[in-house]
This record gives structure tokens, sequence and C-alpha cells, in this order.
């Protein structure tokens, strides 16, 4: 018998938590049906799933940003090819990130979502002022900054270790680095295995959702799922296009066209780094970059360049927020709280593996940062894989449009080659 994916056990998982928690909703009234042992069992295991979230959030942020930027190599050798490629990735993320800030704010979709989600209470102090931001990022304690989930403080150490630690020479150098590479690939596994997890932790938490609150929250879901998606094809269609068609004169669709296999391999797998054998050979036979730009950039890109990741996080975060503070009429998130988010947004796609799920998992430590429970994270698993799906796709196509730029720059283009699908 073929073993099922596991996409394919969160979606029986999601059944089964959407019939169990139906149950409980028809059976008992609201007041009564969180003391019935059925409940009690559900929440339980929602709990220990969330926790095990929590537990791997920390280290697999600080190793995954320290080996993002052990990937970048020698700083002083990379020289002009790796400043450019760097700055290109950061510019990327951050339009997609705003592209995510100007959709959320203007459609405003979590307005107007009621939901009644378990939650414990997150005491957490949001900067009001730059000058905040800045002190915040510099913790006295950095096992306090962790316990505290005092990400600024955590992302600004991890970057600080990862820098000094490439001007390392010699033994010490190399037993670092195995050290740290060996202790992400350690998370990656946990990563992997509390993620196996996952059927059985969202049907728990559909079901302790769907109890309170009956099936219809998935209908209320509908705007976000409908603008997140035009967020992310407004990135891949658009913005992505037009830097291409800026920074290289040269056709964008037919170029995106000769990559349509990579993207749609990426989109089947919502894997990044599973696609890039696929998305190398694109970028090489397709579009004519020649192998010296593509085994630097594209690989780079697979680690630390997420627009997707990004834009997804931060307008899920800002639709979370919003739902809360029709709850909660006292919490609201400024403007310059939601560049802060955008900030949080953008270092933890650098850090965020390419493996499914891996941005839901980041997604844990903002909610942590603005003082939002993680609970409402029960909302997002059940419609998360379509949306995966989407961003992987915009994830590819942005390392693609990245490496053509560079590739055009440095006159690394097979110009024989035109875009071949």
């Amino acid at each position: 018998m073929r073993r099922l994916k596991l996409h394919w056990w969160i979606l029986i998982g999601m059944a089964v938590g959407a019939a169990i928690g139906t149950l409980l909703h028809g059976l008992y009234p609201t007041d009564i049906v969180q003391t019935t042992s059925l409940y009690h069992a559900v929440d339980g295991i929602a709990t220990i799933f969330l926790n095990l979230l929590k537990l791997i959030v920390i280290p697999l942020v600080f190793f995954s940003l320290i080996t993002g930027m052990l990937g970048m190599g020698n700083l002083a050798q990379l020289g002009r090819i790796g400043i450019k490629t760097f700055l290109l990735y950061i510019l990327t993320s951050l339009l997609a990130i705003f592209m995510g800030l100007a959709l959320v704010n203007l459609v405003r979709p979590g307005i107007g979502v009621h939901v009644e989600v378990p939650t414990e209470a997150v005491e957490t102090e949001i900067p009001e002022s730059a000058w905040e931001v800045i002190t915040s990022m510099v913790p006295d304690n950095l096992v306090k900054a962790a316990a505290q989930f005092d990400l600024l403080g955590i992302i600004l150490f991890a970057l600080m270790f990862g820098a000094f630690l490439i001007t390392l020479e010699g033994e010490k150098k190399k037993t670092l680095v195995n050290f740290v590479e060996a202790v992400a690939e350690v998370m990656m596994k946990m990563t992997g295995f509390i993620i196996s997890l996952a059927p059985l932790g969202i049907a728990a938490l559909i079901a302790r959702l769907v109890s309170s609150t009956g099936l219809g929250i998935f209908w209320e879901m509908r705007w976000y799922v409908v603008t997140v998606l035009v967020a992310l094809a407004a990135h891949l269609f658009l913005t992505l296009p037009l830097l291409i068609l800026l920074m290289t004169r040269r056709n964008p669709y037919r170029f995106l066209r000769a990559m349509s296999s990579a993207l749609l391999t990426g989109f089947s797998t919502a894997s990044s780094s599973g696609t890039l054998p696929v998305t190398m050979e694109r970028v090489e036979k397709g579009a004519g970059v020649s192998r010296r730009i593509t085994s630097f950039v594209l690989p780079l890109g697979a680690t630390i360049n997420m627009d997707g990741t990004a834009l997804y996080e931060i307008f899920t975060v800002l639709f979370i927020a919003q739902i809360h503070s029709g709850i909660d009429p006292s919490f609201s998130l400024s403007i310059g709280q939601q560049l802060l988010v955008a900030f949080l947004g953008l270092a933890v796609s650098i850090g965020a593996a390419g493996i499914p799920h891996a941005g839901l998992v980041m997604m844990v430590i903002i909610l942590q940062a603005v003082g939002l429970p993680i609970e409402y994270t029960a909302l997002i698993w059940a419609i998360d894989r379509p949306i995966d799906m989407f961003r992987t796709a915009v994830n590819l196509g942005s390392d693609s449009t990245i490496t053509l730029i560079v590739a055009h720059s440095e006159n690394q283009i097979d110009e024989s080659v035109l875009f071949d699908a």
C-alpha cells in the first residue's frame, strides 16, 4: 500500500477534529462543553502540541540564522557578487513584506471575525519608539532573553555570533562550524518530528476551536485566504517581473514561463530545498545563466531568501491582531509596531528552513514577541497547506529572479538561450 503523505494526514486530522468539535458543539452548550472529559483530552493534546512548538522555536531560529550566515562563506572573499546577492534578497523580501502590510491594512480581513479561542495571557511589552526597539535588541542576559521570547535580542546575538565565526581560521573555526551545523541538523530533525505529529495536534486544535465556535469559523476565514493569495500572486506576477524588466530589460513573463516546471514542483512539494535541483536546472538550461552564478546564488536563496514566507508571516500576524482587537478592544498595533513586526518577519524568514510548514513554526515566535496568544494558530493550521504551496512557489520565483538579475549584471548569461520552457 502506498504511504500517505503528511499533508493528506493533516487533511484527515482536520476532518476528524472538525467532526469531534461539531459533536461537542452540538451536544453541549458553550459554558458546559469545556467541563467534559472529551474536551479535556482534546485540550491536553492541543496544549502539548503547542508547547512542543514553543520548545523548539528559539534554538531553531538561533542555529538556522547562524548556518544561513555560514552559507555565505568568507565575507571578504565573496566580494561584489555576494554583497549584490544579499542586498537583492533583502530588497525582494522587504517588497513582499510591504505588499502584505498594504493589503492586510487595506482589506482588514480579521475585522468582524468572531472567534473564541482558548488562550493564555501573554505578558509582552511592545516597543513604542525607535529607541525602545534599538535598546531591546541588546539584551543584558541571553538566557533571560530566550526565556522571555525576546526575539530581537536572540537575532542580534545570532547574527553577531555568525559574523565573528566566519572570521575565525583553522581548527577552531572547523570545530565550531561542525558543532553549529550538527545542532542545526538536530533541530531540523526535531522540527520534522514535531511536524509529523501535526495531524494529531491539528485535530485537537480544530476540535477545541470548533467545539466553541461551530463550523462557521471557516467561512469567516474566507477573506483572509483570498487576500493572502492575492498578495502572494501580486508579488510573483507583478513585483518580481517589474524588477526583471527594470534591471535586465528582458521579458519577465517569458522567464517565468521558462521557470514554470520548477515553480510547479515547488508548489506541489511545498519545499524550497527539495526543489533546488530542478530550480538550478531550469535557471541554467531555461534561462542560460552560468553555473558559476547558480551554484552560489540559488543555494544561498534556498537558505535565507523566503519572500513568500515573510509576506505570509506579516500578513497572518496582523490578521490575528485584527481578530484579537475585536475580543480585546485595548489591544492594537500602531504603524510603528507593525513595522517592528515587519522587521521580525524579515529576520525569521532568513532563518526559516525550506521545509513544509516551517513558516508556521516561525510565526509562533512573532506572536509571542507582540503579545498575541499562539493558540490563534489553530485558525491557520486548517488552511496552511494550500497557502504553504503558494508561498513556496513565490520563494522559488524570487530566488530565480535574483539569480537572473545577478547573472545579467555580471554578464554571465548565454544569450543563445532564449528562456526555453
